[in-house]
C-alpha cells in the first residue's frame, strides 16, 4: 500500500525520518490502540491526541497502550498543582513508548519510578 498525496503532506515530517519513513508510516496508520482499564484519564488524553496525530487510531480491540494509573500521575506530580503537568508529561512518554513499539525501533522503557517534579527553585 502506497501512501496517497494526502497522506504524503500531513506526514511530510515523519517520512522525512530515517526511523520512520513511508514503510514506518504505513505500520502507524494501520496500527489501532485503546485505553487499559485503569489508566490516568489525562494521561491517556495526551497519550491518545499523539497517537493520533502520528497516525494511530483509537479502537476497542487494538493493543492497550501502557498508560500510568492515577496514583502513579500524583506520586510523579509530588504536589496537586503539579498534577497536570504531570499528565502531559506521562502521557507523551506512553505516545512515544508505543510508536517505538509499532515501528519496532527499539526496547520500549517504563517511567522511571524515582522520577518527580518539584516546583522548588
Amino acid at each position: 500500500m502506497s501512501l496517497d498525496a494526502s497522506a504524503r503532506r500531513r506526514y511530510a515530517r515523519q517520512l522525512l525520518l530515517g526511523e520512520i519513513g513511508e514503510a514506518g508510516q504505513r505500520r502507524l496508520l494501520a496500527a489501532r490502540f485503546r485505553r487499559g482499564g485503569d489508566s490516568d484519564t489525562g494521561a491517556y488524553a495526551v497519550a491518545a491526541e499523539y497517537l493520533e496525530r502520528a497516525g494511530c487510531s483509537r479502537d476497542d480491540a487494538g493493543v492497550a497502550i501502557r498508560v500510568p494509573r492515577s496514583r502513579d500521575v500524583m506520586r510523579f506530580a509530588g504536589s496537586p498543582e503539579l498534577r497536570e503537568p504531570a499528565a502531559l508529561v506521562m502521557g507523551a512518554f506512553a505516545a512515544v513508548e508505543q510508536i517505538k513499539e509499532v515501528l519496532g525501533i527499539t526496547v520500549t522503557r517504563e517511567f522511571p519510578p524515582d522520577l518527580v517534579l518539584s516546583s522548588d527553585p
